[in-house]
C-alpha cells in the first residue's frame, strides 16, 4: 500500500491536496486490516507524503522538493568541512517537531558546519527522550561520533533512516542570522527538514539552514 501510494503521489496520479480514499476503501483495495492501514498512513505522514485535516480526512501533501539525506546518517561531515558544536539541551518540542515526535520535552542539539572560514550550514535536531537511554551522549555538549543515528543503529540493532527530507526556503530568522554569523539584513535561506525513523517509528527530526551564496550538492528525487 505504502509503495503504491508513494508511486501515485510522485507520478502525479494523486495531486497535492487530493483526499485519500477512506480507511474502509483502502482496506478493501489492498486486502489489509484497519490497523495495517493506520500504520501505513502513519508512515506516509512521517515521510511527508500526506497530512491529516481533523474531521476531513487525509490529503496529499504538496512538496517543493525531496532530497536524498542518507549521507548525513553515515557521516556527519564531508571533505573540507568542520563541525562547530553549539549546544545540547532539554527543551519543549516546537509545534512542527511535535507533529512528528510528539509534544513535550525532547533533546535539542545545535551545531554549525564551516568550509574554511565561512559558516556554510547551521542545523538543529530534536530527538525523543527515550532515545537517550540508548545514546546517552545526546545529553553531552559534543557531537556524537559519527552521528546519533549511527550510534543508535549500532547499539539497538534497529536501523535509523531518513524517511523524508523536504527542501524549502524562508526569510532568515534572528536565530538563523546569529547561527550563520550574518548581519541584520534581510536574507532568503534554503532550509531542509529531515524526519528520522526506525521502522515506522519516528524518533527524531532535524532542520538545516544554509547560508546564502553557498554551493549545495542536493540530489533531487
Amino acid at each position: 500500500m505504502v509503495d503504491d501510494l508513494r508511486e501515485q503521489i510522485e507520478s502525479g496520479a494523486l495531486q497535492a491536496d487530493e483526499k485519500l480514499p477512506s480507511t474502509r476503501v483502502l482496506m478493501e483495495t489492498y486486502g489489509l486490516s484497519d490497523n495495517a492501514v493506520y500504520r501505513a498512513v502513519g508512515l506516509l505522514k512521517a515521510e511527508g507524503f500526506v497530512y491529516s485535516s481533523q474531521g476531513k480526512g487525509v490529503f496529499v501533501r504538496g512538496r517543493r522538493a525531496l532530497i536524498a539525506g542518507a549521507r548525513r546518517v553515515k557521516g556527519i561531515t564531508h571533505p573540507g568541512e568542520r563541525i562547530e558544536w553549539r549546544y545540547s539541551r532539554r527543551a519543549e518540542a516546537p509545534a512542527w517537531v511535535a507533529e512528528h515526535i510528539g509534544a513535550g520535552e525532547c533533546v535539542e542539539r545545535a551545531r554549525t558546519v564551516r568550509r574554511g572560514d565561512v559558516i556554510h550550514e547551521a542545523s538543529r535536531s530534536w530527538v525523543r527522550l527515550d532515545v537517550v537511554t540508548v545514546v546517552p551522549e545526546l545529553d553531552e555538549p559534543a557531537p556524537c561520533n559519527p552521528t546519533w543515528q549511527a550510534v543508535y543503529t549500532a547499539r539497538s540493532g534497529n536501523p535509523v533512516q531518513p524517511v523524508s527530507v523536504v527542501a524549502d526556503a524562508r526569510i532568515a530568522t534572528d536565530d538563523d542570522l546569529e547561527a550563520l554569523g550574518l548581519d541584520g539584513s534581510t536574507y532568503a535561506v534554503l532550509i531542509t527538514r529531515t524526519v528520522y525513523a526506525t521502522g515506522d517509528d519516528v524518533i527524531g527530526v532535524g532542520e538545516a539552514v544554509y547560508a546564502p551564496g553557498q554551493p549545495l550538492d542536493l540530489e533531487a528525487s
